[in-house]
């Protein structure tokens, strides 16, 4: 049985070198947007694309170590659109 599976459309990929500073401010701007009104707008040139997850995400957090030595943590949120459901307190923490 060959089953192709869908392949996923990316909308943006974007990357920029920049200060910890203003990385950890533009990641604080997507908390607390999501936090005051469930979604952000990101805009890019002329695309513009506004990111409203539903109530139920799934958050991934993956940190590992390269071959080259770079270090790398990674961050994602992924949901359905108009899923709800019981959420989970899960068992990782942030000290």
């Amino acid at each position: 049985m060959n089953e192709k599976k869908k392949k996923s459309q990316v909308l943006l990929d974007y990357e920029e070198k920049m200060s910890l500073e203003n990385a950890a401010d533009f990641l604080e701007t997507i908390a607390n947007k999501l936090q005051e009104e469930g979604s952000f707008t990101l805009t890019h040139g002329e695309q513009s694309h506004t990111i409203q997850p539903s109530e139920q995400v799934v958050l991934e957090v993956k940190y590992e170590k390269k071959r080259s030595g770079k270090m790398q943590l990674e961050l994602e949120l992924e949901w359905r659109e108009g899923e709800e459901g019981e959420t989970s307190s899960g068992g990782l923490q942030i000290d």
